[in-house]
């Protein structure tokens, strides 16, 4: 009798295609449909479902979830969690995001799913603004960890804090780094990367195209971004343009910024583009000045895509960045360094190519998408719940 494909939920909150929700989407669409059957819950539909639909991967929309904290929401969203899992019958609930990973995982455990598990895509806690704040994030970690059966953390720092502060067991913890697809995020020819400059940014082929990407929040600090952007234009003969490719709610602000330096000429928010991959191809540097992070898909696909990046010095970032040798680090909100290790690149073009070759390599050696899913595949298959429900024989 052939066994029952696992019945795999993820559970996200926007609809949107940046980090958090790319990660599940290329898991899941890679997934041995054999093995498993996939399926998505988030708030609404958007730019994350239509892609589900073209994978052909289902999904359910839950409106009560919130980002906000809203006890009467909450629970409205608790409770229809909850008798979602219960009817759909899922074998695995992998959740995400913090608020969201809380409330998914208690439904999780009222509903009886056999096996709950969490992705932390960095601990936001140690960047809190203020005393309250981090007491409280801390609380809302310590109680998802014990509410979870497998916690995936991203890189070795958070590793340690769910280990050491969170008092998660070990036989419950996994470090599985993010991995990219090294062919789809390739170095492209001079004559594609010119190409890609004229007709998406609008550049000659002597200009210096500086990017970001990713969500337009405080945890990405576009503004850092931004203000350096602003110091290097000053007095500066070199033709330089700077792209934030993607949206949120900080753009009103960085839009106003932009105008007060007038340097909207040279500045600019493109918003989000299903075309971002192709877009690297027309960067020369990559930037992430993030406050906080698991292991960023961004940096990964600038790295594949042979840029030198320049990211802030936290967990994550510098799993991936290492110091003058396939980019440069900086310490929080440091702009007057970032703007240093910029011109630093700007003026070097042949630094440029060898920290983005470097790059590439250790792409190519450690964080591969394939070997990604093959781990999870693992961990899912893993279960003694799974194995005896899904496969007897073994």
């Amino acid at each position: 009798m052939a066994a029952k494909p696992i019945r795999i939920a993820h559970l996200q909150l926007l609809p949107l295609l940046s980090g958090v929700q790319r990660v599940t989407l290329e898991e899941l669409t890679r997934l041995n449909r054999s093995l498993f059957e996939p399926f998505v819950i988030c708030k609404e539909p958007g730019p994350l479902t239509e892609a589900l639909e073209k994978a052909g991967i289902p999904f359910f929309c839950v409106p009560e979830l919130v980002r906000e904290i809203s006890p009467l929401a909450d629970l409205r969203a608790l409770m229809r969690l909850k008798r979602l899992f219960r009817e759909q019958k899922f074998d695995i609930l992998h959740t995400h995001s913090s608020k969201t990973g809380i409330l998914g995982r208690l439904a999780g455990r009222l509903a009886g799913v056999p096996l709950v598990m969490h992705t932390v895509h960095g601990y936001a806690f140690p960047a809190a603004r203020n005393t309250f704040q981090k007491l409280f994030y801390f609380l809302m970690e310590w109680i998802g960890a014990r509410l979870t059966d497998a916690l995936v953390v991203l890189n070795q720092n958070d590793f340690e804090i769910a280990a050491k502060r969170l008092g998660v067991p070990l036989d419950k913890l996994h470090l599985i780094p993010n991995g990219v697809d090294p062919e789809r995020y390739s170095p492209p020819s001079l004559e594609v990367r010119n190409k890609i400059r004229l007709e998406r940014f609008g550049i000659g082929k002597d200009g210096v195209a500086i990017g970001m990407v990713g969500r337009l929040w405080r945890q990405k600090n576009p503004e850092c971004f931004v203000k350096a952007g602003i110091e290097l234009l000053k007095n500066n003969p070199l033709s330089i343009h700077f792209f934030l490719i993607g949206d949120g709610e900080e753009r009103e602000k960085l839009e106003g910024l932009i105008k007060a330096s007038g340097n909207q000429q040279a500045i600019h928010i493109l918003g989000w583009r299903d075309d971002a991959d192709r877009l690297l191809d027309g960067l020369d540097i990559f930037v992430l000045p993030s406050l906080w992070e698991g292991m960023p898909l961004a940096i990964l696909e600038a790295m594949a895509s042979s840029l030198p990046v320049v990211a802030s010095n936290i967990p994550g970032n510098r799993d991936l960045v290492e110091d003058a040798e396939n980019g440069y680090l900086f310490e929080l909100n440091n702009e007057k360094v970032l703007v240093e290790k910029l011109r630093k690149l700007i003026n070097d073009p042949a630094l440029r190519n060898r920290l983005g070759e470097s790059g590439r390599k250790k792409v190519q050696a450690n964080y591969t998408l394939n070997e990604r899913v093959k781990t999870m595949e693992s961990l899912y298959l893993g279960s003694p719940a799974n194995n005896k429900k899904h496969h007897p024989n073994l």
